[in-house]
């Protein structure tokens, strides 16, 4: 009998271990969304804040450009991210005080950047999924903050 309580708790041990490591390595290819752009740096850039513009409440708040920030420490391709908020969809939840202790990830960020080939990259957050861990309020305004977004990349790298 005791041998195979030993048994079984190595064979939980084991399994607990196997799950980690799938979720250590599968998360980053979760967690963060990239998509090829047809377009331009410039034009994927300028093409994202009007696919966004169109949609109720979102802001393009800043454009940071990486590559004019670090050029003092080497050349590089075009790289930057666009700062983005639906103050309606923040609002709700800064509403509530145990929620906000995801200011942290506001404002929503997405990056373009260019690889050494010239193609150009859109990249960000899969914030439905992240809200998901969270629960509650936050899972529900981030489920529709990711739709919204995910919806004005696609109708930008589709084309």
């Amino acid at each position: 009998m005791k041998t195979s309580v030993f048994y079984a708790a190595g064979w939980i041990v084991v399994g607990m271990l196997l799950m980690g490591l799938l979720v250590w390595f599968t998360m980053p290819s979760l967690m963060l969304i990239e998509q090829k752009s047809n377009r331009s740096y410039d034009d994927t850039v300028a093409a994202i804040s009007d696919s966004l513009a169109k949609k109720q409440d979102w802001r393009v708040l800043t454009v940071n450009d990486y590559q004019k920030s670090t050029a003092a420490f080497g050349d590089m391709e075009r790289v930057g991210s666009m700062n983005i908020c639906n103050p309606r969809y923040a609002s709700k939840i800064l509403a509530n005080d145990a929620d906000r202790r995801v200011t942290s990830l506001m404002p929503l960020a997405i990056g373009v950047y260019e690889d050494k080939k010239g193609q150009v990259f859109v990249s960000q957050l899969n914030v439905g999924l992240l809200g998901m861990m969270f629960g509650g309020t936050i899972a529900e305004v981030m489920g529709m903050a990711g739709n919204d977004l995910n919806e004005a990349v696609a109708s930008v790298v589709a084309k």
